[in-house]
């Protein structure tokens, strides 16, 4: 003779089981979350970012009789398209003659430039509009009365320029640029009578050569 269960033990059967199926469902407290961002996206973004060290050589010319050079130092930040450059210019110019003497010169400046960057694979072409605000100074050799020792400089700078990345973080750069100088001394000449040569120095604009590395980081 087989005994069929009573309808109240089934009852209390379900009533005891569903909340325990409940809680087998529920992840446990203190569990870690489920990571919202792969990690492709997240490498995605730090790509996206840019901060770069760009060391490059300067090489300048039509600003004073002779060519200078020295060098370009700027921190580069911001995305692949729009970047902004932060940063000092050294440049030295050998003695020209002027008059009596001749005059050597160093100029000195911090740059601000703001950029439009487009990048296909390992290549990027940069356009950057920005300024330079510094000094110049002077050394006087010949002259009875010798002009002032420093002077003020300013100058809008329009330039282009060309990076090769070679590795995940080093590459080459290269540019080109004009500057134009708003503030900065005025070098005129005299003739052997005393008067005023139309020869004026600086010139309305200089343009400049550039080559080094870039470091991305």
């Amino acid at each position: 003779m087989r005994c069929l269960p009573s309808p109240s033990l089934v009852a209390l059967a379900c009533t005891l089981a569903v909340p325990a199926v409940a809680a087998a469902a529920r992840p446990e407290e203190g569990a870690a979350a489920p990571a919202t961002t792969s990690p492709a996206v997240e490498t995605r973004r730090r790509r996206d970012r840019v901060r770069a060290l760009e060391v490059q050589a300067v090489g300048m010319t039509q600003l004073l009789p002779r060519p200078g050079g020295g060098a370009d130092i700027a921190l580069a930040f911001g995305h692949p398209n729009f970047q902004a450059r932060v940063g000092v210019l050294l440049v030295g110019v050998p003695a020209f003659r002027l008059g009596e003497g001749d005059v050597a010169n160093g100029l000195g400046a911090a740059t601000l430039d703001l950029c439009a960057a487009k990048g296909v694979l390992n290549h990027q072409i940069r356009m950057c509009m920005g300024g330079q605000a510094g000094g110049m100074v002077h050394r006087w050799r010949g002259y009875e009365v010798p002009g002032r020792p420093a002077t003020a400089w300013g100058a809008g700078v329009l330039k282009g320029d060309y990076q090769l990345k070679l590795t995940e973080h080093f590459g080459v750069i290269g540019g080109v640029g004009v500057v134009i100088p708003v503030v900065g001394p005025v070098f005129r000449a005299r003739d052997a009578f005393g008067s005023h040569t139309p020869q004026v120095f600086p010139g309305p604009m200089a343009g400049f050569l550039s080559l080094g590395t870039t470091f991305r980081w």
